[in-house]
């Protein structure tokens, strides 16, 4: 029998995504002129309205400031520049404010600023100028249904109890990924959109645009505009920082909101719009100076399309990964939210009720990452140690260092998790990441940091968007002289194609025998029944000779 994996179509059900915006069903929270006090009642509604929507997929809450036409003060000119920085303002304490009480994670709140280009009343009077004076909130939420679509699927091969050498190989089916398949990608079609100080909505320059850019595409098929946002490396806001936590987030929540923002205004599906973000990483100029800040501070827009010269071959072919490849450790971001970090209280870690049972849900929706585990980081806060403590800790990374251990296994314990399961190390005083990029960032509290990290194979070659599938087959071997042009092989592997000559076998099989501990046992002293056959004569002819007495093509068999 042949060890082979097979690869069959079955019929899968695959989601599908609908977002729903609601306006009006909370009132406008009205502020006095220069103020920015939240009434309490209104805490009672959003939660009463976020409980009835709890059965809804991704709620989150979005704030748009306004403000009258009043001209500012000296004071708050200062402080707000114009009326589109304090209606933004306005928005973003409020957002602030609904996700601390709340315990609402940073996606799930946005904000923005339109000052006093939206009014609801005339601003002749001082009621009207009340009544525009406000932040409006939405509440989003998605729908989630489900379609029967087909999809591959390798079956792998019954393990066979018998020892393989050579015969067996591994190549690779190569195929775009959901959303991906034959795609194209077009950039710099437009401009980026800047994100500047006191900026509100979407020019609408911008927006004509796109128009004109997806006019123009209209002959290709599945046309999706994709925002990816941008940030600067300057540290975030303490308001910005408790809301979306690092600067991908930041981007992300910049690039969604860009991108809800268009799909109303351009009457556009669900399908054809997506967003992303990638924070930092990717500077366009230097962000030494306000100018090169300013142009990092960006949101991309990519157009995908279906190409019918971008796809793979059904043949398998061989693994990309053999050319080059690294193993990466990446953060596994729960769909349900953040992760709250673990707080200390008198030298000892506090672990809330219910914190490992969320833990072990994660995990549990994470369960297909290869090296699932938890990683915890210790925080100090930037004070002088005393002198026990700087005997017992040497120094804050020390202490950091201590506090994640002994907070790692607490959760370790009551989790019942292995040793491979869980890590920790200590950050000490500095709280940032990249010191480089965002400088000391440092907080007045000692916390330790939950992550789920998981590994995962990164390609050196530009494969982001291929789904690959690993068959195991039976090796074949293929016409030595076959046009196959410029073969390179190391020990009768092939390092650029699936194929094997005779040779290449032969060759493959001295080496894994070579290099493998074979033994034989032979007991002499160990006695058996065997069965032993005889045939006589040795040799027959192939048909009888009529004149002899004697059958000269019969065997004779003798046990």
């Amino acid at each position: 029998p042949q060890e082979e994996d097979k690869v069959e179509i079955k019929k899968v059900l695959e989601k599908e995504t609908e977002t729903h915006k609601l306006e009006g069903i909370v009132p406008a929270i009205g502020f006095k002129s220069g103020d920015i006090k939240i009434p309490e009642s209104y805490v009672e509604k959003l939660r009463v309205i976020l409980d009835e929507m709890k059965n809804r997929s991704n709620v989150r809450l979005h704030f748009v400031g306004h403000s009258d036409s009043d001209k500012l003060s000296g004071a708050l000119r200062a402080k707000y520049i114009n009326n589109i920085g304090l209606s933004k303002y306005r928005a973003q304490v409020t957002a602030e404010y609904f996700q601390r009480e709340l315990d609402l994670p940073p996606d799930g709140v946005s904000f923005d600023g339109a000052g006093d280009s939206k009014p609801i009343a005339s601003n002749a009077t001082e009621a009207g100028k009340r009544k525009n004076r406000r932040v409006e909130v939405q509440v989003w939420y998605d729908e989630i249904s489900e379609k029967m679509v087909e999809k591959e699927f390798v079956v792998p091969a019954k393990k066979l109890n018998r020892l393989k050498i050579c015969r067996k190989e591994t190549v690779c089916k190569l195929s775009y990924k959901e959303g991906n398949a034959r795609r194209a990608r077009l950039q710099h079609l437009v401009k980026p959109l800047r994100i500047e100080v006191g900026q509100s909505g979407v020019p609408t320059e911008f927006v004509r645009q796109l128009r004109e850019t997806l006019q123009n595409l209209s002959d290709k098929r599945n046309v999706v505009m994709r925002f990816v946002g941008h940030t600067d490396n300057l540290p975030m806001a303490d308001a910005e920082k408790r809301i979306y936590g690092d600067h991908i987030n930041l981007s992300k929540a910049r690039a969604r909101y860009v991108a809800r923002e268009v799909q109303g205004r351009l009457s556009l599906s669900n399908s054809e719009i997506s967003s992303s973000g990638k924070g930092l990483k990717f500077p366009v100029a230097s962000n030494g100076t306000e100018k090169g800040r300013s142009f990092n501070r960006r949101v991309e827009v990519e157009f995908w399309y279906d190409d019918p010269f971008e796809q793979f071959t059904e043949d398998p072919q061989a693994c990309p990964e053999a050319a080059g490849s690294e193993t990466v450790t990446l953060i596994y971001d729960p769909p349900s939210g953040p992760i709250n970090h673990i707080r200390f209280k008198e030298g000892k870690p506090v672990i809330p009720r219910g914190y490992s049972e969320r833990l072990t849900r994660i995990l549990e929706d994470a369960g297909d990452k290869a090296g699932l585990r938890l990683s915890f980081i210790g925080y100090t806060n930037n004070e002088r140690m005393d002198r026990r403590t700087a005997m017992v800790y040497g120094d804050d990374i020390g202490l950091s260092t201590s506090r994640a251990r002994r907070a790692m296994e607490m959760v370790k314990a009551e989790m019942g998790l292995s040793d491979n399961q869980v890590e920790y190390e200590g950050h000490g005083f500095v709280h940032s990441e990249d010191v480089v990029s965002t400088g000391f960032i440092q907080f007045d509290s000692s916390r330790v940091e939950v992550k789920i990290l998981y590994d995962e194979l990164a390609l050196l070659d530009d494969m982001e968007n291929v789904e690959i599938e690993r068959i195991n087959r039976e090796a074949i071997a293929q016409n030595p002289y076959g046009l196959n042009l410029m073969r390179i092989t190391v020990d009768g592997e092939p390092l650029y194609d699936p194929y094997k000559h005779t040779e290449d076998i032969q060759r493959c099989t001295d080496v894994a025998l070579e290099a493998a501990d074979i033994q034989f046992k032979f007991n002499s002293m160990q006695r058996k029944p065997r069965l032993n056959i005889t045939a006589w004569p040795q040799t027959v002819r192939y048909q009888d000779v009529a004149e002899t007495d004697v059958a000269e093509n019969k065997v004779h068999f003798k046990m």
